[in-house]
């Protein structure tokens, strides 16, 4: 009892103590940021000015969220000027990077910014730190070309880095993402988290090496990609890097490489939304909740198998979208039993994820019938709106997958 009071009073007085002195620093900052907020709204009738951060401290949602006001900020009226601050230490320096050197970023938004909200009447002045939850459901990417730019110095340094490795310029490469619990549970702007609630969105490596190997096989650079992994992958085919494991693996690499991949295979962790943000072809695998799917994303999709513990009997897609949770323990408690995709189900949504690349796979009658009729019990579940809103052409659930479950899983 006395140790679990000792550890409530150190975390009770470091949080007074914070407190304390972001107060403090108001204070001071008061002098110039009140008659700076009245300006702000002064200006109003003629020129909006929005102060807002974009939050840093997860790839996803950094990469997204920015690429997302980039092109709303192509699209958005001239009388608006929208300022921003970064928390320090971000997830990514070299992203960070790209955001100050794109958008008007500086570290004395964030003062000004507090004191807008600490005064009545500043909502219209504020921007919020994440866009729809990061989610693009209203086909800003796609409908807006624009891209932030990488400098011309910063793809020839790339390139450079890949020859090294035997690539040529011209040769695919896609980037193999592939979650498991190593880089949460090290990173140290998550420390003290328990992300054990988000297992249920784990894959094993090892199951992705034939698909990764049939890649390899047919001229395609593979690049594991990661920041901190649980294991290496075990294949030594020359065409395979483990580049999670590589000692120049950097910040700016994790960037240009989803950036500009032929294809981004991913279970769905957040480096993804680099690919998607520069309109890349991605193949979600192993992905849950199914009912999130990216519609928005040329994005093709295969679920991990629900299967009822008690009976074995797999869930239907109406019973998938019933039980779309977000946490390992609610399949649990409902008695849902999660099985990864095996091997051999990678393969054939890899094979026909790149042939639809190539634009050599043919959807027979029944491949249609099956997309429109998965596409139809979406639409009608009551929470679509919240989650989907502009549909891309090409965002599906694998055609392999979708025959693999069989006619019950739509009715």
């Amino acid at each position: 009892m006395y140790k679990i009071i000792h550890k409530f009073r150190q975390k009770g007085w470091s949080g007074l103590r914070n407190k304390v002195l972001r107060s403090f620093l108001a204070l001071l900052n008061a002098s110039w940021c009140i008659p700076g907020v009245l300006l702000i709204r002064f200006l109003r009738p003629w020129y909006v000015i929005r102060l807002g951060t974009i939050r840093s401290d997860r790839i996803g949602h950094f990469t997204a969220d920015t690429c997302i006001r980039w092109a709303t900020l192509h699209q958005q009226a001239k009388e608006y000027l929208d300022l921003y601050w970064l928390d320090q230490p971000t997830c990514n320096d070299f992203w960070a990077k790209m955001v100050r050197r794109n958008f008007e970023v500086y570290p004395w938004v964030q003062p000004l910014s507090e004191w807008n909200q600490i005064l009545p009447g500043g909502s219209i002045h504020y921007r919020p730190s994440t866009t729809t939850d990061s989610l693009d459901i209203y086909g800003f990417l796609e409908r807006n070309k624009a891209k932030l730019p990488f400098l011309p110095e910063e793809d020839i340094k790339a390139k450079d880095w890949l020859s090294k490795l035997g690539w040529r310029v011209g040769e695919p490469f896609i980037c193999l993402n592939v979650r498991d619990n190593a880089y949460l549970d090290a990173d140290p702007l998550l420390k003290g988290s328990n992300w054990s609630y988000h297992d249920y969105r784990n894959s094993n490596i090892e199951t992705y090496v034939p698909a990764a190997e049939w890649l390899a096989e047919r001229g395609v650079w593979v690049l594991r990609m990661g920041k901190i992994m649980a294991q290496p992958i075990p294949s030594d085919h020359p065409r395979i890097i483990d580049y999670a494991f590589l000692p120049d693996r950097s910040d700016f690499l994790d960037i240009w490489l989803f950036a500009n991949c032929d294809l981004c295979i991913s279970t769905g962790s957040g480096p993804d939304t680099i690919s998607s943000s520069y309109r890349k072809p991605i193949l979600f695998l192993n992905f849950l909740p199914l009912s999130r799917l990216w519609s928005w994303s040329n994005a093709m999709h295969l679920s991990k198998s629900l299967t009822w513990k008690s009976s074995g009997i797999s869930l239907t897609w109406r019973e998938y979208l019933a039980h779309s949770y977000f946490h390992t323990n609610n399949y649990d408690h409902a008695d849902i039993e999660i099985i990864d995709l095996t091997p051999e189900e990678i393969l054939a949504a890899v094979q026909e994820r790149w042939q639809r690349i190539q634009g050599t796979w043919v959807d027979t009658e029944d491949d249609l019938r099956r997309n429109l009729q998965f596409w139809e019990i979406l639409k009608s579940h009551p929470d679509f709106h919240k989650y989907h809103g502009w549909i891309h052409p090409e965002a599906r659930a694998g055609a392999t997958w979708l025959r693999s479950m069989g006619d019950k899983f739509l009715a």
